[in-house]
């Protein structure tokens, strides 16, 4: 009883130690745990700070100031007669407000342009979004997949000691060659590098489904589910469907349409730098002038207001402004060739995906269908050698046939999971319920 208990506590410890995450759990983590997430969340706030500071250009720039200024050389006037009358102050201050309203076209202007900075960041937000957790299904599923193979490979070991055993016997009473019982051996002895490739790939597909949840490598994570469950997004029907859900939904038709927006903002606001510039200004104040900065007082101080409005037009910069015009000019030419090319991928990624997807479920029935037979096979296989109508040699070739069957089987559900992954990540709709937590 003792060695029982000394067995099972720290497989129990082990399992306490293990977290086990469903599909949605999973995501829910990763949009916590992400840096690329976090990193585009930071980049929308900035945004949206600068959007608000460039939506207040029509506010005025008010500043206080208060100053205090000695001259060191006061000039005097000589009078005949009267002898010499300073021309100043030594001392003279002066305390008050002043506000200023620059009225430039390139303002509203780029008002404009932050606000699609900021619809940019957070379209680039959702793709960041929609990318991790494309991450976290095909991982998801790759840690199904590989405990799916580990049990295939369990299972085929499992059925070739039992072929040995039963060989092993057969052989003690005379009834196979020597021959036969060394292909026996052979047909499981060839079970161990696929079991050990198996169990090696359950811990690597653990680490990197850890990793994609924002973990190291080293955090133990566990995945509740299977291979064959349903897609937790609904998918379009027909291709035609799938074309006017990529319309409204997908990120990279947006981020196009943003970086042709731009473009046009960017040269809008070059060609606002040879615009005429009218600035307000108003200060009011008070200034004082003595002799000795120790005994001012209150009644020493004048008020002075004064409102000026100033019109300035560029006539000549050098060639700055039009270098500038110039190069925005090219840069637009530039995006829009960029997101024509983000449109062509686009329209390319969802046929490639919709291809991929009905590849896939082609796939998994014809799949699915091979290991019903091959079961089928096996088992007349193991009647027939137990009869002695066929060799070890023909029921060995039964069983490698059906653990090649289920190995085709968990590897074509895999690839449907992900096709059906990709082809939501194209039509931009690749967003689970994240409102579940652990």
């Amino acid at each position: 009883m003792n060695k029982i208990l000394t067995l099972l506590i720290p497989l129990l410890l082990l399992t306490a130690q293990l977290s086990a995450f469903t599909l949605t759990e999973a995501v829910n983590t990763a949009m916590q745990q992400r840096g690329d997430v976090a990193s585009a969340r930071s980049a929308v706030e900035n945004s949206r700070w600068s959007r608000n500071s460039a939506h207040t250009w029509f506010l005025p720039q008010v500043d206080f100031s208060l100053s205090y200024q000695k001259s060191h050389d006061v000039q005097e006037m000589t009078i005949p007669g009267l002898g010499s009358i300073p021309m100043g102050t030594e001392w003279s201050s002066m305390y008050g407000v002043t506000a200023t309203l620059p009225i430039v076209l390139q303002a509203p202007i780029g008002a404009s342009m932050s606000s699609n900075a900021l619809e940019l960041s957070e379209i680039t937000l959702t793709g960041a979004e929609q990318d991790a957790v494309v991450n976290v299904i095909t991982s998801f599923y790759g840690v199904l997949m590989a405990e799916m193979m580990s049990d295939v490979t369990t299972e085929a070991m499992n059925i070739a000691r039992e072929g040995f055993t039963l060989a092993q016997q057969r052989f003690d009473a005379g009834t196979i060659s020597r021959f036969e019982l060394l292909q026996s051996q052979v047909a499981y002895e060839n079970r161990r590098p696929d079991s050990i490739a198996a169990v090696a790939g359950v811990e690597n597909s653990r680490a990197a489904f850890a990793v994609s949840l924002g973990f190291d490598e080293t955090h133990a994570a566990a995945v509740e589910g299977e291979l064959t469950d349903p897609f937790p997004v609904a998918l379009p029907e027909s291709f035609e469907e799938a074309e006017q859900i990529m319309q409204r939904n997908s990120t990279t038709l947006a981020t196009a349409e943003e970086v042709r927006q731009l473009a046009d903002g960017q040269v809008n606001l070059s060609a606002a730098a040879f615009a005429p510039q009218l600035v307000f200004q108003t200060s009011y104040g008070f200034q004082a002038g003595v002799d000795d900065i120790w005994k001012i007082d209150s009644e020493d101080y004048s008020r002075s207001w004064t409102t000026s409005a100033a019109l300035q037009i560029p006539i000549f910069h050098g060639i700055n402004d039009y270098s500038s015009y110039k190069s925005a000019r090219a840069d637009r030419l530039a995006s829009f060739a960029s997101a024509r090319d983000m449109e062509n991928y686009a329209s390319l990624q969802l046929t490639v995906a919709w291809n991929s997807l009905h590849q896939a479920r082609e796939t998994v029935s014809a799949a699915g269908s091979t290991v019903q037979q091959a079961i089928e096979g096996s088992q007349i296989a193991t009647v027939s050698y137990e009869a002695g109508i066929i060799t070890r040699l023909d029921m060995d070739g039964a069983f490698l046939a059906l653990t090649q069957a289920r190995t085709n089987y968990a590897s074509a559900l895999y690839s449907l999971k992900t096709a059906e992954a990709d082809l939501a990540r194209a039509l931009g709709i690749l967003t689970l319920d994240t409102r579940e937590t652990k």
